[in-house]
């Protein structure tokens, strides 16, 4: 199997104390894998998400380590080399859909932005392709949504927005940071049932989620996160059934709680 991402001693600190905060994480991601980062709040799961996509803020964060994509580490990129992998190569499904988008502009219009940021076509060209890629996440009255402004939909359509907006360019991977938290089941089900159709082209996945749940449906390979460091790694299989860690032992002992709660 041929990693597509590799994770060399990645290290957070604060720049203002210089407190580790996610400390020597390393890992992979194969080509059409699945990759789930599973832990807490605070576990620095979210932390090592944005930092593979040159998100954090560059004056409280201080970066160091390798991220590996195609034979180049992202954190020495200058700024406008970033910007040619980052959207078309690596897409990002933000944690909160409510507040991804921009809520001053339509929908259509942040769409043919992303695309025309990336590809050399005209507004309706760009336009034109993000209808046939909303069409695609099964939504309906797409020219409505296309002419709609952020908060006049619900959270669960905004996922799927931003999925098919990930998809446009069609990357190599998408890391989607917590994508099916506070949606309802029935539209956690469809947003995860879309990962697993994205996993079909040949792209690869980083599910960043608090959930087993979510990890049980979708994940190849897993680590576990616990206070900024990795205490488990595997595949699906081995970390569900053969857990070594405690911390792991509990995560999967308090979803099963939750799952007898919801069936009670």
């Amino acid at each position: 199997m041929s990693n597509l991402l590799e994770i060399r001693e990645l290290n957070i600190t604060l720049v203002e104390n210089q407190r580790p905060i996610v400390k020597n994480v390393s890992f992979n991601v194969g080509k059409g894998r699945i990759l789930g980062i599973i832990g807490e709040s605070g576990s620095g799961k979210t932390l090592t998400s944005k930092a593979i996509m040159r998100l954090l803020n560059e004056k409280i964060f201080t970066v160091k380590g390798q991220v590996e994509f195609r034979g180049n580490n992202l954190l020495q990129m200058s700024e406008r080399e970033i910007e040619g992998v980052m959207g078309k190569d690596i897409s990002m499904i933000m944690q909160n859909p409510m507040t991804a988008f921009d809520p001053m502009m339509k929908i259509g219009k942040q769409i043919i932005e992303t695309v025309k940021a990336h590809l050399p076509l005209s507004k309706k060209q760009a336009y034109d392709m993000g209808v046939q890629q909303l069409k695609k996440m099964n939504l309906n009255r797409v020219s409505e949504i296309m002419n709609s402004y952020p908060h006049t939909l619900s959270g669960g359509m905004l996922q799927r927005i931003m999925i098919a907006i990930a998809l446009l360019l069609e990357p190599r991977i998408i890391i989607a940071d917590e994508a099916t938290t506070a949606l309802d089941v029935s539209t956690q089900s469809i947003i995860l049932d879309e990962f697993k159709k994205i996993q079909d082209k040949g792209i690869s996945l980083i599910v960043v989620t608090h959930d087993f749940g979510v990890i049980a449906k979708v994940a190849n390979d897993v680590i576990v996160m616990k206070d900024g460091e990795i205490i488990e790694d595997g595949t699906v299989h081995e970390i569900f059934y053969n857990p070594k860690t405690e911390y792991t032992k509990e995560l999967l002992k308090a979803r099963l709680l939750a799952d007898e709660v919801s069936y009670a």
